[in-house]
């Protein structure tokens, strides 16, 4: 809950206006001398924490997080932040966690989906980064960013599919150089087309495989 004093508002918008204009550092000293005026201001702890993930300092931002979680546990914006702290420290499972939280409480926090799916993203999962993507979408259908991104993890995914389905293809074939190629080249306009002739390749040999006498 925000409780702040008199004359700790004036610092805080001094704040406000120096991040306005990129000048973090200037801030930072802004929202302290606010916090000395208004310590339990949870609001003013989250704008120090977004300062301080804006310089890089992503070990204090997320102190800062913790701060302004500890005083308003339901501050959605604070959780998809100190998930994005987290993410930048490599916490990355405990940054997706934080942005479930953020999305409990704010199904729609766009930030918040899209701080998802930057992770899921980095961990590979991209089935699960793509849907990140398609609820940005949902929410802001002109955010191009997200629908950039979800291409792009489209194509990881069925590139990702294609490598295991040549694993597995080995068993029965010879694949073929070219179709290797799409996955060591990450030829991405390809994948469907090489998937489909490998599939076709590992037909044949099973059929031949039925027929074969004895």
């Amino acid at each position: 809950m925000t409780i702040r004093q008199e004359g700790a508002g004036a610092w805080y918008h001094r704040g406000q206006a120096f991040c306005t204009t990129r000048k973090f550092d200037k801030a930072i000293v802004c929202y302290d001398k606010a916090l000395e005026l208004s310590p339990d201001d949870s609001v003013i702890w989250r704008r120090k924490g977004f300062a301080l993930l804006k310089i890089g300092r992503y070990d204090e931002a997320a102190a800062c997080f913790d701060r302004a979680l500890d005083l308003d546990p339901d501050d959605a914006t604070a959780w998809q932040r100190k998930g994005y702290a987290l993410a930048h420290l490599g916490a990355h499972a405990d940054a997706v966690a934080c942005c479930d939280k953020a999305l409990t409480l704010a199904p729609k926090h766009l930030l918040a989906w899209q701080c998802r799916g930057w992770l899921l993203e980095a961990m590979c999962r991209y089935d699960e980064a793509v849907d990140c993507y398609e609820a940005v979408l949902a929410i802001d259908p002109d955010r191009r960013s997200a629908a950039w991104h979800r291409e792009r993890m489209r194509e990881r995914r069925d590139l990702e599919a294609l490598a295991s389905e040549i694993r597995e293809a080995e068993r029965f074939v010879e694949v073929p150089a070219c179709i290797r190629e799409v996955v060591t080249e990450r030829d991405y306009g390809n994948v469907g087309l090489a998937r489909a002739v490998l599939r076709e390749l590992v037909e044949r040999a099973e059929t031949a495989a039925v027929h074969r006498p004895g």
